[in-house]
């Protein structure tokens, strides 16, 4: 039979044998059989959105960014000024805007750049890899982890498009 310090245990109200007040935490006994309060677990409903003034408008219905669990969900910025213009001209100018964009949103939501943790870039040709890696690396100094993806097609037939994740 295995002993109680082996096992964890919830009790309840009940179980324990107390009044039943209208609220009494779940508890746990430790192995020293000490009864500790459970920490709530985070939910949904800590998601914060985040808008900035200064990057692209959004192309559909979705937000610049999600603020959850400390941390900075970035949806793919495109190489657009805030007005909506997509920038023309070679890779490495149109590379610079979406990085210009990613930290215009991260500065809204009170991160910055150096918090990134990992990115995903989409590009329409591999050709452009080279071109793009020279401005990217220029803005990203401390590597973060990156995916890089050639599509078929971007969202108007833009050639680079770049997302991230960052620490709050």
């Amino acid at each position: 039979m295995p002993t109680l310090a082996r096992k964890t245990l919830l009790l309840r109200p009940k179980q324990l044998q107390l009044p039943a007040p209208r609220y009494l935490p779940a508890l746990r006994v430790t192995s020293r059989f000490q009864l500790k309060q459970l920490q709530p677990r985070a939910n949904m409903s800590g998601l914060t959105t985040v808008t900035s003034p200064n990057a692209a408008p959004a192309a559909g219905p979705y937000s610049h960014a999600i603020k959850a669990a400390g941390q900075i969900w970035v949806a793919g910025q495109i190489p657009a000024d805030s007005k909506g213009n997509l920038v023309t001209g070679s890779i490495a100018e149109k590379t610079e805007q979406c990085c210009k964009n990613l930290k215009a949103i991260l500065e809204t939501a009170g991160s910055d750049i150096s918090k990134v943790v990992k990115t995903t870039v989409f590009l329409s040709d591999m050709q452009h890899f080279a071109e793009m890696n020279g401005e990217y690396e220029k803005w990203f100094t401390h590597k973060p982890a990156r995916s890089c993806v050639a599509v078929k097609q971007l969202p108007k037939n833009v050639d680079v498009e770049i997302e991230a994740v960052a620490l709050q």
